[in-house]
């Protein structure tokens, strides 16, 4: 970790992650390396003190959020006290920390700010130092972290409580200064709330939309168009670009990636969650905030309140809803990261009320007749990989809903086989399809290779959707499948196809041959499979003996 080689340091730390600290360990080897991390930290010649400060940090807040009173064993069964040592090293320290946090690299000063507010002990001291560091923080980044620490000091610290809860107020309603701008203001208010005994009477939501209305301003480059609700210089939102060429410098996202719509886009984006989490189930004005989060001209924060909006308690309310569904047609990243939120196949999270159902699914089919019309009838194999995984995310949100208007385009998946291993998450509610769907289902079947039944597509999806459309056809296919899989051995699969023909019941009962002498294979999984198979199949549990051990349940394969 002290190397003048880069790639040794980091295979250094990573080590040391792995060994004293993994997944957030303490243990007496963690307890011991603290002085060596002080000396290393203090030594200004250490390379990536920051990341060594860092460490120290996480350390520290692993031990303090575990009960002093307790003890605990290490892998080795040896019982620990480890982390009540490290708080009480970590606290003889904390004037290093308070060095630390005014160091001129911005690496180490970040995690030194956190660290203040957790180990001084005096109070007073450490909100001295952190109100000191506010004026000088270079950063919105930095600014906010220092009033999130303060307001964290008052909670650790209540006796602090009236000094920062008067630092709060002076930030809100002070006069202006350059550091106490609108994204510092905003994060004052919501610490402040949260300070506050009886929030009922704490009128948050109001100032909170007005100073993010402040926050996200429209730059004076940009000016309304007629194709969208905001064109921001020469990146227009309709999916041309996925962030604007011109924005607040503080909304410092320069790559928007909607695949992993969990990682905060904005700084500001942090202060706003910590406002929903406070507020709790005082939806309307969380809906109140969603919706103004959602008509922001800044791509930032719209991303980030369409992850926020799953984390609102029940069905959407209807004014968040409309917003969401309004983003559809300006805004790919959006539409991608709106559509998975509904879609059950990707984990979405977002729902509606009954009444609104047929709304949403209107709208996501509207939206995805607009798509082929603009890129043509095959849009689901689009070249473009925004605009194809926007498709196929509100075909799959459809076919959540069983929804009929999604057929021609999972049909269409299957036959050609772009992206059918999705397609297959939803053909299984469509047994008024099953003409056309078993063929196509069977035909994946045949192309399995028996030596590597899980690749690329499980045999077991096919035969699940095969059991979910319940229809006789499917029988001979499945069988077919049971057959061939015994024959190679390849006990998953016929684990499978034993428990999509008990599905049919006695409907299935012309695969008893082929099912008997599955009661006595070598694999504990087929056996009980086959004894359940063959009570669907003849509604006599006495048949053969039972077996103990449970067989796979349908549809067990993940998601690609």
């Amino acid at each position: 970790m002290l190397s003048a080689d880069a790639a040794v340091r980091a295979e250094g730390l990573e080590n040391f992650y792995a060994e004293a600290h993994d997944q957030g360990a303490v243990d007496p080897c963690t307890a011991a390396s603290v002085p060596l991390l002080f000396a290393m930290a203090d030594n200004l010649a250490t390379p990536d003190r920051g990341e060594i400060v860092k460490l120290l940090l996480s350390v520290g807040r692993e031990s303090l959020d575990r009960d002093p009173e307790d003890s605990y064993f290490t892998v080795n069964g040896v019982e620990s006290t480890a982390h009540v040592n490290i708080v009480a090293e970590m606290t003889a320290r904390a004037e290093s920390f308070v060095r630390y946090a005014a160091d001129t690299d911005p690496l180490v000063r970040r995690p030194a700010i956190a660290a203040v507010g957790l180990f001084l002990t005096d109070g007073r001291r450490a909100a001295r130092v952190l109100a000191e560091r506010l004026p000088v923080a270079e950063d919105i980044v930095e600014r906010l972290l220092v009033v999130r620490t303060m307001a964290r000091l008052a909670r650790r610290l209540p006796a602090t409580g009236p000094t920062v809860a008067a630092w709060l107020d002076d930030l809100i309603d002070g006069p202006a200064r350059t550091y106490a701008d609108a994204p510092v203001r905003l994060s004052a208010l919501t610490h402040r709330f949260q300070l506050v005994p009886d929030r009922a009477e704490f009128a948050v939501v109001p100032r909170a939309i007005a100073l993010l209305r402040e926050i996200t301003a429209i730059p004076a480059a940009g000016k309304p168009c007629d194709g969208c609700r905001w064109c921001e210089t020469s990146s227009c939102g309709r999916g041309r670009s996925v962030a604007p060429t011109v924005r607040p410098a503080h909304l410092a996202a320069d790559f928007f990636d909607p695949e992993h719509p969990w990682e905060e886009h904005s700084p500001v984006s942090s202060v706003l969650r910590t406002l929903h989490t406070a507020l709790g189930n005082r939806i309307t004005e969380r809906a109140d905030l969603l919706v103004a989060q959602l008509t922001s001209p800044d791509p930032a924060t719209r991303y980030d309140a369409i992850a926020m909006a799953e984390d609102l308690p029940g069905p959407l309310p209807r004014p968040v809803l409309d917003r969401l569904l309004a983003l559809l047609p300006d805004d790919w990243a959006a539409a991608r990261m709106i559509k998975r939120g509904f879609s059950a196949w990707a984990g979405g999270r977002l729902t509606v009320a009954p009444e609104d159902t047929a709304l949403l699914l209107d709208t996501l089919a509207d939206h995805m007749a607009t798509l082929r019309t603009t890129h043509g009838p095959d849009v689901w194999a689009s070249d473009n990989p925004l605009v194809r995984s926007a498709y196929q995310e509100a075909v799959m949100t459809l076919a959540d809903h069983r929804d009929p208007r999604t057929l021609p385009d999972l049909i269409r998946s299957l036959e050609t086989r772009v992206d059918d291993w999705r397609a297959l998450y939803g053909v299984g509610g469509y047994p008024q399809a099953a003409d056309r769907l078993v063929p196509l289902l069977a035909d994946g079947l045949h192309r399995i290779d028996p030596h590597r039944p899980d690749a690329p597509i499980p045999a077991g999806l096919y035969l699940s959707r095969l059991a979910h459309l319940k229809d006789p056809i499917a029988i001979p296919v499945i069988t077919d499948t049971l057959t061939w899989a015994s024959r190679h051995q390849s006990w998953t699969v016929v684990t499978s196809a034993l428990n999509a023909l008990a599905t049919f019941g006695p409907a299935a009962q012309a695969a008893h041959a082929q099912i008997r002498p599955l009661t006595n294979a070598p694999d504990s999984s087929v056996r009980a499979a086959a004894q359940a198979s063959l009570d669907a199949l003849t509604g006599d549990k006495d048949t053969m003996p039972a077996q103990s051990t449970p067989g796979h349940g349908l549809g067990q394969h993940p998601p690609y």
